[in-house]
């Protein structure tokens, strides 16, 4: 009777590990997916120019929102424009202390940018922090929001 007692013990462990097994090799598979977004826009954001628009408009779900320092609002047609016409420059950009969180179908990416750039007439230089949320649809990892505040100089 003991041994059974066990035995039962023992499957019963077996069953809860793998579901949370699973659950973290997803997490660690959405994680990656969503660095490697991260990535491609931070590097697109240093590239420039009506070439990158592809990747934004891959990446930019069509309900983005964009809030910068001053407390804006740009939608990804503003964005998508600013990007065309040039009114969109980083001339550096630099990511510190990033941090990828998976909720499910969402991600919150959270990072320090140092960053020297010109986007839609707002000149930005310095350091700030930074705010990414990412949802799931139809597979593809889409960025619904982005916002950034400056870091105070001390």
């Amino acid at each position: 009777m003991m041994k059974r007692g066990l035995a039962i013990v023992a499957l019963v462990i077996l069953a809860l590990a793998v579901p949370v097994s699973t659950l973290a090799q997803q997490s660690s598979k959405a994680e990656k997916e969503v660095r490697a977004i991260i990535d491609e826009l931070t590097a697109a954001n240093l590239k420039g120019g009506p070439e990158v628009v592809p990747i934004f408009d891959k990446y930019l779900a069509d309900d983005f929102v964009r809030i910068p320092p001053s407390g804006a609002t740009y939608t990804k047609a503003d964005m998508l424009d600013g990007w065309k016409t040039g009114k969109i420059k980083v001339q550096s950009a630099e990511l510190s202390d990033l941090k990828i969180r998976v909720y499910g179908n969402t991600a919150v990416v959270t990072a320090i940018s140092t960053t020297k750039s010109n986007v839609l007439g707002e000149a930005m230089s310095g350091q700030s922090r930074y705010t990414r949320v990412l949802v799931k649809r139809g597979g593809t990892w889409e960025c619904v929001l982005y916002q950034n505040t400056t870091i105070a100089k001390q």
